[in-house]
């Protein structure tokens, strides 16, 4: 089934003031509600940035979430005031304002808004409000550059000039305005030039270009309550079109009439001018302009056979074979490689061992095809897989170390491949083990002597920071997923472990193709086979830590 995205923008009003000399620092995390194990609990997704001095924040960051008609979908909104803006992430340290919860069918249903009561303890708290408007994101594969600047604004503070900054309200299908971009504040000139950024069209205007936008310029306030100086609207596509483009606007400021004939109209009055020094609207490549372009996804696995994993007769061992329960080991194949597979005409996917001893492996080894082929590993098809697998298990003996660096340089040395823009793959290492790694700084050298290939297991995640080989090289990028299978497992017996496990791999190979410039094939392309030179593995690792 298709996955209808859709975007959250989140405003409050009148939030509890908690600092005794100043208004709050509002920040919005947003949490789902997921089930795993037969409970519930709420899995952070995101959160927005901080507005400083503000009982009435609208956030320009917005939550983009996916909507499924066949699930209960329910949200919570927390606020917290902000008092430790260096460990913005350990919400533990900042102060808890209140919550809100939503299910997004609700949301969806409702006219796309919300307006929410702020809850602190199960009691009101009083006149706070949150409101949520929900969008459709459509298909937009464009980012936008804007360098914006003002001339002659209206002089706002009485002993100096304005300290101004801009911000970009985007129209919703209701007509109402929602913050899509903030500027930082340029103090003290009525002749700002804020600097060039890079908004997605998505951001600034849903994708639909004839949208209305509007830009406000303000007078930033120590105390938290800024001015206006002037607004403008226009359309992404009237700032974009070539042959009418518009270079300028003039920013107008409306307030009511002070004369008593006129005491209820607005007096408009010119505030300065908005000037376009550059706009440039920039398609972007996808992911799935590659898959359409005939880019195939190769899967390569490596499978833990160490003793650490227990005797594999026993019930006890994460490789015991029951005939009516797969195994951890099974699990992860089927789930993550049957999704690979799609992506791999030939369906041909190379599996190796590693920390098994047998005869004829001569002792212990680290890497050996588990079809005893070491030219051509490949077998055909997830079959093919679970074959030499359950094969492997009952004649080989675990043993150990659990080192990874062998396997590695061999899944490397298979995707070192000249690359061509016509002849485009790439290469996925699936690791699935239960152990900690022996030969880690072997391992890490290996993942960032080759960032445009391979990555393992949870120590080695570079979410955080970027692994460091021995002499001090820094890893290219992040090409390390880390995902715990227990977590995905539920008393019905399903599991979401190959959405984790395979949800950064896009982002992943875009970072790569965009790093070696190499563009999708034309979608029918008769030589549109690819490949990348890069291994990003994805381990199930200590989905079997114990």
């Amino acid at each position: 089934m298709e996955t209808t995205r859709v975007e959250l923008s989140i405003s409050c009003s009148n939030l509890p003031k908690l600092d005794r000399l100043s208004k709050s620092d509002p920040m919005c995390v947003l949490y789902q509600s997921n089930e795993r194990g037969g409970r519930r609990y709420w899995d952070k997704e995101d959160q927005t940035e901080v507005i400083k001095d503000s009982n009435h924040p609208e956030f320009a960051k917005t939550f983009l979430v996916d909507y499924h008609f066949e699930e209960q979908q329910q949200f919570k909104l927390i606020l917290y005031d902000v008092d430790d803006n260096y460990h913005l992430n350990e919400l533990y340290k900042q102060d808890y304002m209140g919550e809100a919860e939503f299910y997004l069918a609700n949301l969806l249903t409702s006219g796309s808004s919300l307006e929410l009561r702020l809850m602190k303890e199960g009691m009101e708290v009083p006149k706070a409000r949150v409101y949520i408007q929900a969008e459709d994101v459509q298909d937009s594969n464009y980012t936008i550059i804007l360098q914006l600047y003002c001339t002659n604004l209206e002089k706002k503070d009485f002993f100096g000039k304005s300290d101004p900054y801009l911000e970009i309200s985007k129209e919703q299908e209701n007509g109402s305005f929602t913050l899509a971009h903030r500027t930082s504040v340029i103090h003290k000139t009525l002749n700002p030039r804020w600097p060039l950024f890079e908004i997605s069209i998505q951001k600034l205007c849903s994708g639909f270009w004839h949208r209305k936008l509007k830009f406000t310029v303000l007078d930033w306030n120590r105390s938290g309550d800024p001015q206006v100086i002037g607004e403008a609207c226009t359309t992404l596509k009237e700032i974009c079109n070539e042959q009418f483009k518009t270079t300028q606007l003039p920013l107008m400021n409306y307030n009511l009439n002070s004369k008593k004939k006129k005491k209820h109209q607005l007096e408009e009055k010119l505030a300065g001018t908005l000037h376009f020094g550059s706009v440039r609207a920039i398609p972007l490549d996808s992911f799935l302009d590659y898959i359409r372009g005939g880019c195939e996804i190769t899967l390569i696995i490596a499978i833990d056979f160490t003793a650490s994993n227990g005797v594999p007769s026993k019930p006890t061992s994460l490789h015991y074979n029951d005939r009516y329960l797969d195994n951890q080991y099974v699990v992860a194949i089927k789930s993550v490689a049957s999704v690979l597979a799609t992506y791999d005409s030939h369906q041909k996917f190379p599996v190796f061992g590693f920390g098994a001893k047998a005869p004829e492996l001569g002792g212990v080894s680290h890497c050996f095809p588990l079809n005893g082929n070491p030219d051509h590993p490949e077998v055909d098809g997830i079959e093919g897989i679970l074959d030499v697998y359950y094969y492997t298990v009952s004649k080989v003996e675990l043993h150990g170390p659990t080192n990874f660096s062998m396997f590695l340089d061999k899944a490397i040395e298979m995707a070192s491949r000249p690359i061509d823009q016509s002849n485009q793959r790439y290469y996925l290492l699936l690791v699935i083990t239960d152990g900690v790694i022996t030969d880690m700084q072997n391992t890490v050298d290996r993942i960032v002597a080759a960032s445009e290939k391979p990555s393992v297991m949870e120590t080695l995640d570079a979410d955080s920071a970027p692994l460091v080989d021995r002499n001090g090289k820094t890893m290219k990028r992040d090409i390390v997923q880390f995902v715990q299978l227990q977590k995905h497992q539920t008393l019905s017996g399903s599991f979401s472990l190959a959405r984790e496990t395979l949800s950064e791999i896009p982002k992943q190979f875009m970072s790569y193709m965009k790093m070696n410039n190499i563009k999708p094939n034309q979608p029918n392309c008769p030589n549109s086979q690819c490949h990348a030179d890069q291994l990003s593995c994805n381990d199930g690792a200590a989905a079997y830590n114990n």
